[in-house]
């Protein structure tokens, strides 16, 4: 503990405001992850908020430094996540009940043009449902309605360990 205390005293004894304004967002997000209202790390370190409406997933994404890319925008990676977020959560929430769940295969994206806002939603919703493989497509848009990527994925119906569902 001592060690982890020391080097966070390193950090924010020099830190820029940005900078401690990520650290601030990601001990809340660890917070979040703890008290049960992120369902993942990576949802509480990005602060993504996920919803369902219909046969629909919403995941909201703040855009904030922490996902900047070198030209200061959104880095297609992270776009890519919260596509897979998006998507995956909605096929997990549904074959949950069965004791089951399902992985990405394959998944493609399509990036539109460059996000101008600070907030990314991503929605999904299926294509195809199958007994083994299922097929999804999801949007991301701005909060302004422009669209910034489309993409749609593959996934594997599996029956995961009693580990993997923790």
């Amino acid at each position: 503990m001592n060690e982890l205390q020391t080097l966070f005293e390193q950090v924010t004894k020099e830190a820029s405001d940005t900078e401690k304004g990520l650290l601030t967002d990601f001990l809340l997000g660890l917070q979040h992850k703890r008290q049960g209202t992120a369902p993942t790390y990576l949802n509480a370190t990005f602060q993504m908020d996920t919803r369902y409406e219909d046969n629909h997933c919403i995941v909201t994404l703040p855009v904030t430094p922490l996902i900047y890319n070198s030209f200061d925008m959104p880095h297609g990676g992270v776009i890519a996540t919260l596509v897979d977020n998006a998507m995956g959560f909605l096929v997990n929430k549904d074959l949950h009940a069965e004791g089951k769940g399902a992985v990405t295969t394959n998944m493609t994206i399509h990036y539109i043009k460059a996000s101008s806002e600070k907030q990314l939603i991503a929605t999904s919703t299926y294509l195809h449902k199958g007994r083994q493989t299922l097929v999804m497509e999801c949007t991301v848009t701005q909060p302004d309605g422009k669209k910034i990527a489309y993409a749609t994925g593959s996934f594997f119906v599996i029956t995961p360990t009693s580990n993997s569902l923790k």
